[in-house]
């Protein structure tokens, strides 16, 4: 395994050189450009049908009547474009200046507005991942959640979303969800309310060999779960959010799921009703934040679960990611999940963490690892090499050509998860585990990423992942 140590080493020595290498001095920080002066006159948009012009204009960094430098208008063309693609309204974004005249000039924003509204039929595996379902269920249908999803994006033209989940198969599940961002007049403040409720046949009672262990029984529902809970948000700038939630989670299992795992809930309970309190930061200073190449992004979680009584947890989590546009379409970056749930002392529902929803080792894949302290960084490069516009044949003209970007990578992970009581058969436990691979990403509309990726672990296994992705990591 030395070989891969020697792989994961160079692309962190790699990345520090060439993070170096690529700062450089940017035509905007000429003297001249900073001392000239221009006005905004005035701002014209183009393209909104359904989104209100001020959730636009609230996204520029450039106001109507206000005075900039030279340097300051360029480098605030492209921030605004940045923000206004960020907002995931639209397909497309341009703003341009236009009618300089003297020390004056207007602003040019045009933009292309996605569909908002998705009566989408369900269906997706309820493993963890596709690669899961594949290769430990042979693509069983009976694992399979299928049903229909409405999704409202933009709905007043406020940015504002409404989500109603009807869904059957492996979960049933009913959810609404509605979030409006804006709700007052200086666009800061917002709120949101969350219910769901979903019911299973089949539950993951325990972990053994880094592997979830499933008990079903055909006859009854042995896992029920329901939630209701509201939203407060705050955002003054563009690059920084503030989210403040509160609910009450109600949740349930059979006796023979307690008997299977006793510590499930802990002390053999079976029913669990607790106050969940969340704060979390969003700092999201990138270029395209399902895909950034470059800038930097911050999010820190605060979770604290239950009054003291059956459940007691508070969870910090952080999230940081570098990233590093280089010479010739090349990019570097950096990305680090770190986890800390206490006390130490949690029933097994509370120590789910690498293996879980995005937070994993590339090449690890097939394995889950619980436990209450621990994290892992991924350092990824790449490079675009080649990109394509598919024609539709459709006269929409922003849908006329759908384009695809397509990115080389290689990449090495490391991590490690603390567990206060591991078993003897989850070996990876508090050991440190790393990864390797190369991959292609492409990426196009819709924020839609697919990873193809051929990675290897530790344990001298490799394969062939595919993942469906918000965000490069």
């Amino acid at each position: 395994m030395n070989l891969v140590r020697k792989f994961i080493s160079l692309f962190f020595l790699f990345g520090v050189v060439q993070a170096q290498e690529s700062m450089e001095v940017l035509h905007e920080d000429d003297p001249i450009l900073k001392r000239s002066y221009l006005t905004v006159r005035n701002v014209y948009i183009q393209g909104n049908k359904i989104t209100k012009p001020y959730i636009i204009l609230r996204e520029l960094e450039l106001k109507k009547g206000s005075a900039y430098s030279i340097s300051s208008i360029l480098t605030g063309l492209q921030t605004s474009r940045q923000n206004l693609m960020n907002t995931a309204l639209f397909v497309d974004a341009q703003v341009d200046f236009t009618n300089w005249y003297n020390d004056s000039l207007d602003l040019r924003v045009e933009v292309k507005e996605r569909w908002y509204y998705f009566p989408l039929p369900y269906l997706k595996p309820a493993d963890r991942n596709w690669n899961v379902w594949l290769n430990d269920y042979n693509l069983n249908p009976n694992r399979v959640n299928y049903g229909m999803k409405f999704i409202g994006r933009n709905i007043t033209g406020r940015n504002d979303r409404l989500n109603a989940w009807l869904i059957n198969g492996y979960t049933q599940r009913l959810a609404l969800k509605y979030y409006n961002p804006f709700s007052d007049n200086s666009l800061r403040h917002g709120w949101g309310v969350d219910v769901s409720y979903a019911r299973n046949r089949e539950v993951n009672f325990n972990t053994g060999s880094n592997k979830q262990l499933f008990f079903k029984d055909p006859d009854q529902f042995i896992r029920q779960q329901f939630y209701f809970g509201g939203l407060y948000s705050y955002r003054k700038g563009s690059v920084t959010r503030h989210y403040f939630r509160a609910g009450i989670q109600r949740e349930s299992i059979a006796d023979t799921v307690a008997a299977l795992n006793p510590e499930f809930y802990g002390a053999g309970v079976t029913k669990v009703v607790y106050p969940e309190f969340r704060y979390t930061l969003h700092y999201y200073d990138v270029d395209y934040i399902p895909y950034p190449l470059r800038g930097n992004l911050v999010e820190l979680d605060l979770v604290r679960k239950g009054l003291g009584g059956k459940v007691n947890l508070t969870q910090l989590s952080f999230t940081w990611g570098k990233y590093f546009k280089l010479p010739k379409k090349w990019y570097w970056s950096s990305f680090l999940e770190a986890n800390l749930r206490i006390p130490f002392d949690q029933p097994y529902f509370n120590q789910l963490m690498l293996g879980y929803n995005d937070s994993y080792l590339r090449g690890l894949e097939y394995f889950v690892v619980d436990g209450v302290a621990g994290g892992y960084i991924r350092n990824t490069i790449g490079k675009e090499f080649f990109t394509y516009q598919f024609k539709t044949g459709l006269s929409s003209k922003t849908y006329s050509t759908i384009p695809f970007r397509f990115y080389i990578k290689g990449y090495g992970d490391v991590g490690y998860v603390y567990n206060k009581r591991p078993s003897l058969n989850n070996l990876l436990n508090n050991k440190f585990m790393y990864t390797g691979g190369v991959g292609i990403d492409i990426v196009t509309i819709y924020d839609l990423v697919l990873r193809i990726e051929y990675s290897f672990n530790q344990l001298n296994q490799s394969g062939l992942f595919l993942h469906k992705a918000d965000a490069r990591n």
